[in-house]
């Protein structure tokens, strides 16, 4: 990563100070990608009412940079904090399940909202998987973060 940021500077010999300073500045492009992504997406998908074609590449670009986001601060250590003790990774994991509970059910009723309300036995109960099976995923992939915070944190003690 380092050899196609100095691809991309002007200076090679830098100092600490200038190195701070075009890392801000790539910050700021990435941050203002972001931002016009975002803008792109509501302008033309929820305003313009365009078809799902003619924003669907700024969609893909503001899940990629939001994945990427992601990524990047849970290997640093920032978006979740330190889990040191048993007591605490146990409070992580049930904070986990709530939050994925209630994600899980936001989904089920936006889809809903989007398709409309079932009137079939049948219907109610894809709905109902649909929320279980958005649920399990959230919290899996949560869960599994929890407990390599946890190996990591335990491993540098």
């Amino acid at each position: 990563m380092n050899k196609l940021r100095n691809r991309f500077s002007s200076l090679n010999e830098k100092t600490e100070r200038v190195k701070e300073k075009e890392h801000r500045i790539w910050a700021e492009v990435g941050k203002l990608g972001f931002a016009l992504t975002l803008l792109d997406v509501i302008i033309r998908g929820l305003l313009l009412d365009e078809p799902f074609k003619e924003w669907s590449g700024s969609l893909a670009v503001f899940f990629i940079i939001t994945f990427y986001y992601c990524i990047r601060a849970l290997i640093a250590g920032v978006l979740l904090p330190k889990i040191d003790s048993e007591e605490k990774k146990r409070k992580r994991v049930k904070e986990q399940l709530i939050e994925s509970i209630a994600a899980a059910l936001i989904i089920t009723w936006f889809t809903m909202y989007h398709i409309g309300f079932p009137h079939t036995f049948t219907g109610w109960f894809k709905f109902l998987l649909l929320c279980l099976l958005c649920g399990a995923v959230l919290f899996l992939i949560r869960y599994i973060i929890v407990i390599l915070l946890f190996k990591r944190s335990n491993k540098r003690s």
